[in-house]
């Protein structure tokens, strides 16, 4: 389907590529449930100095920091003037264009949340707006800035290796049919 490949937001995907996220997204929800976690989304397109600038990530977190994630970062879109709203599909996402956005999913079975950022907006602050506000909830705040969550080759070998072991069994699997035909 030759999705993988960059984008400056998931906006600009196929209906086929969207779905084939979504497959993923389930199994990794799966994979995390089974550990004891919720599953947590956050999506942010930003624009600075005429680039975009796409960021999608799923992570695990536990149920008890589900709520004080949400909120923590409900009042940080309110102090940086975003106004998050619920939405009722991917509609309101796809009509955002290629206008700079974020949106929120925290907890499984969770409706999105999406807010409109102001172009002219000091991007600086926004780009880390959800990752401090997550970390603050769960306690770790010192993970809000990735570098300092940099390792070693061999540390980093170790931990990509128990992740792909978790995921294995929930992996999904599809044809790769278009590749025989060339």
């Amino acid at each position: 389907s030759g999705w993988v490949s960059p984008r400056a937001t998931s906006v600009s995907l196929t209906s086929e590529q969207r779905a084939e996220m979504k497959v993923f997204e389930e199994a990794l929800r799966k994979c995390f449930l089974k550990e004891g976690n919720d599953m947590l989304m956050w999506e942010r397109h930003l624009i600075t100095k005429g680039v975009s600038h796409m960021h999608y990530q799923l992570l695990p977190v536990a149920p008890r920091f589900i709520e004080s994630a949400f909120e923590n970062v409900i009042g940080a879109g309110k102090r940086n003037k975003l106004n998050f709203q619920k939405i009722s599909d991917e509609s309101e996402v796809k009509a955002m264009g290629n206008s700079p956005f974020i949106r929120i999913r925290f907890g499984n079975e969770q409706p999105s949340y999406l807010a409109k950022v102001d172009p002219h907006a000091e991007m600086k602050f926004l780009f880390p707006l959800v990752r401090r506000s997550i970390a603050d909830a769960i306690g770790q705040p010192g993970r809000a800035n990735w570098k300092r969550c940099l390792t070693d080759k061999q540390d980093e070998t170790r931990l990509t290796d128990a992740v792909k072991a978790k995921f294995e069994k929930f992996e999904p699997q599809f044809d790769d049919d278009d590749d025989d035909d060339e």
